[in-house]
């Protein structure tokens, strides 16, 4: 962080819980595969996902902790709840490819206090829950294979507008965010699923403002979605 030395910090927020968030996700998992045919039935049936599908989902997912690696902001979690459309543009019996839009209704980022000096200068930077919101208007996806168990690989541009400065003072309230993760697609029937995964999730005011720490966070999530279109 440029011209920003941190020398203390007080007692981090406790809010949302990563074993809260995993054991959801499990569970997920698990009624997804308990539902889901045998695998000699999944592969006679016929493929939920065609071209010019659509789906309309909502996914929620938190990062216990930021971690250092294109941003230099630590002590951070982050909540995420998106509604989400996808339109499949290609599928092929090895990759089914998506275009994907999240509008982001709920993101909160918590945050301990924390002590800086900022050219010379003493600057206390509030612990306490900031409220975001945004949109993810380019996306990609691409899940291999066309049987009910699809792994997938993702990702996202977006941004984020807090009510404020994040992830310090001197910040931003409008930052831009990219994604890059994988997860799983479960395709309980040919037209609904849940989904589980992991992504990276950068966070970044583009040195529009004086300071530009950025943060990095790993999200764990899981969604559910409706596929409507072709049969």
């Amino acid at each position: 962080m440029i011209g920003l030395t941190h020398f203390g910090r007080g007692r981090r927020f406790q809010s949302l819980r990563a074993p809260e968030i995993l054991i959801f996700v499990a569970m997920l998992s698990l009624t997804a595969l308990a539902q889901s045919p045998s695998g000699s039935t999944a592969a006679r049936a016929v493929p939920p996902l065609q071209r010019g599908t659509n789906e309309f989902g909502i996914w929620t997912g938190y990062s216990p902790f930021s971690f250092v690696w294109k941003g230099t902001t630590k002590g951070r979690e982050l909540y995420l709840l998106n509604l989400q459309y996808a339109r499949t543009l290609l599928a092929s019996r090895a990759l089914t490819l998506k275009y994907t839009a999240d509008v982001v209704p709920v993101a909160l980022e918590f945050q301990p206090r924390q002590l800086y000096v900022i050219d010379r200068k003493l600057v206390v930077n509030p612990g306490g829950t900031v409220y975001g919101a945004g949109a993810n208007p380019l996306g990609v996806q691409g899940n291999i294979g066309n049987r009910r168990i699809q792994p997938f690989a993702s990702g996202s541009l977006g941004f984020l507008y807090f009510t404020r400065q994040v992830p310090v003072v001197g910040s931003s309230q409008f930052n831009y965010n990219i994604t890059i993760g994988f997860g799983t697609q479960f395709f309980l029937r040919s037209n609904r699923s849940v989904s589980v995964g992991w992504k990276y999730h950068h966070l970044s005011n583009n040195y529009q403002a004086r300071l530009n720490p950025g943060m990095d966070s790993g999200v764990f999530y899981a969604g559910f979605s409706l596929v409507r279109g072709k049969r």
